[in-house]
């Protein structure tokens, strides 16, 4: 299935302004140095900011991790085998460098910092919410969800006094409706696990960051998001996740 993109739209324009990218790095402007964005592959994105590297969901079956550096944080929203990845965690984690992950991730990753829902923390110097992540209608049958409310987060990340949202495995929960002064939003789409492209262009609206990357969209179409985007003040830049991908 083809990802690689093609979208134009006029820098004019009072609509969703698309950045279609052959490369898979982008740069968001911050106090101290910009931020760059690198989409390493699927959920496992890279965010470096005045000399310190975020690496979050570093997974080696999902990634290219060749381009991803040695971390002196990592995040991990949830327990899943497309976000947690030990064996990468322990090879570019520098030493000593904190990992923030759930508690049903905690097993794995021994000496992670646990931060829970809605928890606020400081870690290596860098201000963290976690944000709920979860399903509200999408399971494997009827009662059952893909991921049950409570156990993985999404998270707000403060880099070079910008707020940073990486949305995780998430449909449009309530929590992410009231996020306010989201400079960047990383939000996923993918069926039948999170959200539609249309569904997940409605949940940007709810909040309005100044800029949404799609991400984790295997099987979707992000053009569709864009499109659902536009006529609203809201940048989007589609990165090269998939870039094996046919």
């Amino acid at each position: 299935m083809g990802f690689r993109l093609s979208l134009t739209l006029s820098a004019f324009m009072a609509a969703a302004l698309v950045q279609a990218q052959m490369s898979s790095v982008s740069t968001v402007p911050a106090t101290g140095g910009d931020i760059q964005i690198t989409a390493l592959g699927h959920a496992s994105v890279q965010l470096e900011q005045g000399g310190k590297v975020v690496l979050v969901d570093p997974v080696g079956m999902m990634a290219d991790l060749s381009k991803a550096k040695q971390a002196d944080l990592i995040l991990v929203t949830d327990i899943h085998g497309d976000h947690l990845d030990p064996a990468a965690i322990a090879k570019l984690r520098k030493q000593g460098a904190p990992v923030v992950i759930p508690a049903a991730a905690s097993d794995k990753v021994p000496g992670g910092v646990v931060m829970a829902n809605r928890a606020i923390r400081t870690v290596a110097g860098v201000p963290i919410t976690a944000i709920p992540a979860y399903n509200i209608r999408r399971g494997p049958k009827e009662g059952e969800f893909y991921h049950t409310k409570g156990r993985a987060n999404g998270y707000v990340l403060t880099l070079g006094g910008k707020q940073v949202f990486l949305a995780g495995d998430t449909e449009c929960v309530p929590a992410i409706k009231i996020l306010k002064n989201i400079d960047a939003a990383f939000i996923p789409m993918n069926l039948p696990y999170t959200m539609p492209p249309s569904e997940a262009a409605e949940c940007v609206k709810a909040f309005k960051p100044k800029i949404v990357f799609p991400y984790h969209f295997m099987g979707q179409k992000p053009e569709e998001f864009a499109a659902a985007l536009k006529g609203e003040p809201i940048e989007v830049r589609v990165l090269n996740w998939y870039p094996n991908a046919k």
